[in-house]
């Protein structure tokens, strides 16, 4: 009776386990997605300086790669 009482608590122990492991998987999901939107905002907004910047100096080439590099990340 002992060892079934033994089997009862170690299945509860693991239940109990998987189901904090599941909330923990959950929350670090979220925390790398934003992570990944700031890194997204943050390269958006360089690239938006960096545009600018091409614009000011008349630099149209620069202007041109950074425009389509711009466009292929916001699509």
């Amino acid at each position: 009776m002992n060892n079934d009482h033994s089997f009862q608590e170690n299945t509860k122990a693991l239940v109990v386990y998987k189901e904090q492991q599941a909330k923990v998987s959950v929350v670090e999901m979220y925390a790398q997605m934003i992570l990944d939107e700031m890194e997204f905002n943050q390269k958006v907004n360089q690239l938006r300086e960096q545009i600018d910047a091409s614009l000011d100096s008349r630099n149209e080439a620069l202007f041109m790669k950074l425009t389509a590099e711009y466009m292929d990340l916001t699509r």
